[in-house]
This record gives structure tokens, C-alpha cells and sequence, in this order.
């Protein structure tokens, strides 16, 4: 029975195959061809004694050479991939056979899949309901390679494992190829076993694999078979907590020279929260073990910040003098702060005690005023960023003035903001590790007869250490500030000409400094 499927004429160069992987979940089996591009054409053969499906690859090539693999996945029992040989040896095929050999038929399907949005984006997916597994008979021998279902009695003591070797498969009629690496000398007794268990335990215990190749048995070093394109599964794996990108470097630093990940999402949204690994099957263990120990559940902080900003006294040119402000007893605890000597950042590490008691202290003062409080949760590890601020617009003039000479003027908004970014890392013993980054603006006075502000900044980056639920204060974020005042008599003051007669200019200068207060607190899960 055939069937003809063609899809995507041929245009341009020959598409890759790239692997071949097999899957079972929701009650299928799959075998999945992997392509680099989607200008495929494919013929699907099936014969019903015994069970084959062959599927003839058009504009196809596949690098590997031949091969044959054979799975425990009844009822598949084994694929190969063969490339014809052009009867002109100047042509070239361009084609490749994939043929699946079955111990019962299954109703399976063949679908091609294109240009899909997610790698693997160019696929062929055959696929076939799982069978009742109690039905199974898993074969002692693979009854589609040519070896015999007979019983094999050895008896050999320190014989060189390539006559051993060479005396089984005469014996039974098989073809052998072995590479210069076969060597070494194996003991064994074995009574009545099968051929292909003779075989794996003969080959096993000295560290090599074979494989069948029509009649031709072929012997590698494991490794160097791995090499060849084959023994590769594929495991899918679901993240609860961390986004696969997370976890990509290192389960790939564990890889081998095949093994390769794609990340996948189940809702089809950004976050990622599937992997797909393909790699050989003794690495799944080590891969698994990394997976479980990165997605666990991340604790949480939240970041409580207080923006309080003071006026300077006449005598506190240097920042606040708290030892004037506050009593001896509460000045002890300030630390830093009330050591402070220049106009520099300061810090101070207060427990929550002591910020209550300076809170009130700050609060019972007319100059000081709480500019904003706001409240940021975040994951450890991950940074949060706090800003405040408000825009101003600013008269300015344009370019180019009207044709009657006068100046047209604009407004251009301007933002005056408090930044603040914090990342925190949870310690043992109930520590907190911060860095913080922080940028602070003010309008420190006007120029020009547009009245434009003049904007200054402060900026600070430090790293400190608190204890859960402590507050830490910086301090010594000072600015100068230019304040006009105008007073007038009422409505005289307000006369053409003779209103400068009955009002005066003043200015005088002031200096405010913010505060900022950071408690971190550890979400308990």
C-alpha cells in the first residue's frame, strides 16, 4: 500500500535534516525529523507484512551516513536512515529514506509542520496512539535486524575480544566491522542465552556498543557512536517558579557534544515555563538534579522608603546636628549620622525603636515634611526600583521669532525626580545584604526672566548589610536654595511706573536636606 504526499516545491538549496528524536506523553508515541528550512518533499510507503512505514525524503540531505536505531518504544521497535546511491556517481540525490519497522501496526498519522513560530520551527511529526502495555510483548531479539532468535552457551577465559567476537557472528552468518580501538581481553561464561544478550554483555562490560547496518554488524566505542548522530533522547521539563531562560546556562554547561535545549511556553504568553532538552540518555539524571535545585520558590522582600526632607538651621551648614536636635540617648543610636563632619552621604543603621523615636522627632519640626512613603516588594536576588518626582513646565523661547519682532514663547516639561534602585540578597542569620543605587534632583533656584529652574543633583552607590526589619538612613543629600521674595502695598504696588515705589526685592538662601529611610523586611512563605 503507498500513499504520495508532496509538499513545498523545491526552491534552492536542499533542506537539512537535522536529528531525529521520539516522545510518549498524552497517550501518543511520536517520532519527530527535525528540518532547517521547510521546502520539503516526502513519499510515505506502507506494508502491512511485516509492519513497515518507509517515508522517502525529497530536497533533503542528512549528513550522518547511514544508521539504525532500536528503541524500547513498542509498538516501534526501530527507524533507520538510509541515503541512495545515485546509479551516476556525478549526480547528486538529494534524498534520504526514514524507514519505522513495527511489531503490530498502529493507526498512525504523518503531518508536516512548517514555519512554525517556535523552535523546532520546520518538523514532521509521525504519530501513533500508545498501546494497551499489558498487550505488549517486548521481543527477546528484534526480529527485523538479521540475527538469528538462537541460544548462545560461552565459555572463554582472557580471550581477545575481537576472536570472540569474530567467532559469534561466523557462526551465525552475520558481517562484522571493528575499528583499530577494539581491543582488550574478556572472561565469561554464558549458558544458553540469546544471541543479542550475548552481544550486549560481551561489548558492555568492555565499554563498546554495536549496532546493526542490514547485515553488517558494527562495533564503536561508545562514545564514538554517540558521535554519529544517534542515542539521543528527549525530556520536556515544567518549571514552577523560574523562567527557562534562568535555567538555560546551566544545564548547558552540562551538555554533551549533542545535547541542546528549547525553551517553550505553555500558555503561549512571554514567560517561559517549559524546557525541551535533547541529549544522550545517561546525562538526563545530572540535568534533572540542576533543574530541581534552581526552580525552587524565591522568597520575597518588601522595601518600605521614607523620603523626608528638612531645612537646615542657621549653624547646620554641615547637615542636621542631631546631637541639638534630639536627646543624647536617641543621638547614640544615629551613629554615622551624627558624626558626620562635611557635606558628604552619611549612614546609619537604626532599629525600629529608634526610627519610631527619631520619626516623632522629625515630625514635631515645621521645616521637615514627608515627601513620599512608598512600598516595593521584590524577589530576592531581584532589583527594585522606586521613583518619585513631579514635572514641571518651563517657559521657553523658540527658535525664530514672528515677522513684528516680539518672541514666541513654549512650554517644555521638565522632571525633577528622586531614583532609587535596590537589590537585595537574603544572608544567613537573618542579614540583608543591599546595594543601593540612589539620584536625587531639586530645584535649587531660578534664572533668566522665563524664571527657568535651575536643577541640581546628588547621586550615591553603596552597599550595606541590616538586619531584618532594621532601617537604614542616608543622610548628607544637601541642597543650596535660592529664594526670591517680592512684598508690595496692595493695589499700589500693582501701578504701571509708579508700582516699584511701593514694593521691594528680596532674596535670601537656604539649604534642605533629604533623608531616606530603607527598611527591608523578609516575606515569611
Amino acid at each position: 500500500m503507498s500513499f504520495l504526499i508532496i509538499a513545498n516545491p523545491v526552491i534552492g538549496e536542499p533542506t537539512k535534516l537535522l536529528g531525529i528524536t521520539t516522545e510518549e506523553y498524552g497517550g501518543n508515541q511520536y517520532l519527530v525529523l527535525e528540518f532547517n528550512g521547510p521546502d520539503i518533499e516526502y513519499v510515505t510507503t506502507e506494508r502491512l507484512s511485516p509492519p513497515t512505514l518507509q517515508i522517502g525524503l525529497g530536497n533533503v540531505n542528512w549528513d550522518r551516513g547511514d544508521y539504525k536505531k532500536r528503541l524500547n518504544l513498542a509498538p516501534l521497535v526501530e527507524y533507520s536512515v538510509k541515503v541512495p546511491v545515485a546509479w551516476d556517481l556525478t549526480s547528486v540525490t538529494n534524498r534520504v529514506d526514514v524507514r519505522l519497522n513495527f511489531s503490530e501496526r498502529p493507526a498512525f498519522t504523518v503531518e508536516l509542520k512548517t514555519n512554525l513560530p517556535e523552535a523546532p520551527r520546520n518538523i514532521m511529526v509521525i504519530k501513533w496512539p500508545t498501546p494497551d502495555r499489558q498487550q505488549v510483548e517486548k521481543p527477546s531479539i528484534d526480529p527485523y535486524q538479521p540475527i538469528k532468535p538462537a541460544l548462545v552457551s560461552i565459555n572463554f577465559k582472557n580471550a581477545d575480544i575481537v576472536d570472540v567476537l569474530r567467532l559469534i557472528t561466523t557462526q551465525h552468518g552475520m558481517n562484522l566491522v571493528l575499528g583499530d580501538e577494539i581491543t582488550g581481553e574478556v572472561t565469561l561464561k554464558l549458558k544458553d542465552v540469546s544471541l543479542e544478550k550475548a552481544m550486549n554483555t560481551i561489548l558492555s562490560v568492555s565499554g563498546y556498543s554495536w549496532f546493526m547496518e542490514d547485515d553488517i554488524v558494527i562495533v564503536k566505542v561508545k562514545e564514538q557512536q554517540l558521535q554519529m548522530g544517534g542515542e539521543l533522547d528527549t525530556h520536556i521539563f515544567r518549571l514552577s517558579f523560574l523562567n527557562a531562560s534562568a535555567v538555560l546556562p546551566a544545564i548547558s554547561a552540562v551538555f554533551s557534544a549533542q545535547g541542546s535545549a528549547v525553551e517553550l511556553s505553555s500558555t503561549g504568553q512571554d514567560l517561559n515555563d517549559l524546557i525541551m532538552v535533547t541529549d544522550i540518555p545517561s546525562n538526563f539524571e545530572l540535568i534533572e538534579k540542576i533543574i530541581r535545585t534552581l526552580d525552587k520558590e524565591n522568597q520575597q522582600i518588601n522595601i518600605s522608603v521614607k523620603f523626608i526632607e528638612t531645612t537646615l538651621k542657621k549653624d547646620e551648614t554641615l547637615g542636621i546636628n542631631w546631637a541639638v536636635r534630639v536627646d543624647t540617648s536617641l543621638a547614640l543610636g544615629l551613629g554615622q549620622l551624627v558624626n558626620n563632619s562635611g557635606n558628604k552621604v552619611s549612614l546609619a543603621t537604626l532599629a525600629p525603636s529608634t526610627v519610631s523615636a527619631l520619626l516623632q522627632v522629625l515630625a514635631s519640626d515645621a521645616e521637615t515634611r514627608l515627601l513620599q512613603e512608598p512600598q516595593i516588594t521584590t524577589f530576592n536576588n531581584s532589583p527594585a526600583t522606586i521613583t518619585v518626582g513631579t514635572t514641571i513646565p518651563v517657559l521657553v523661547p523658540q527658535a525664530e521669532g514672528s515677522m513684528f519682532g516680539s518672541q514666541p514663547y513654549t512650554y517644555q516639561d521638565q522632571n525633577v525626580n528622586v531614583n532609587l534602585q535596590v537589590l537585595p540578597r537574603i544572608n544567613e542569620n537573618d542579614l540583608i545584604t543591599m546595594s543601593i543605587q540612589a539620584s536625587v534632583q531639586a530645584i535649587t533656584g531660578y534664572v533668566g526672566v522665563e524664571r527657568r529652574p535651575i536643577v541640581s543633583s546628588r547621586s550615591t552607590d553603596t552597599n550595606v548589610m541590616v538586619r531584618n526589619g532594621e532601617t537604614l538612613i542616608i543622610g548628607g543629600l544637601i541642597f543650596d536654595q535660592d529664594d526670591s521674595t517680592i512684598d508690595k502695598l496692595p493695589y499700589l504696588g500693582d501701578l504701571p511706573f509708579f508700582g516699584r515705589f511701593f514694593k521691594s526685592d528680596g532674596k535670601s538662601k537656604s539649604q534642605n536636606e533629604l533623608l531616606i529611610f530603607i527598611t527591608p523586611t523578609i516575606i515569611s512563605s
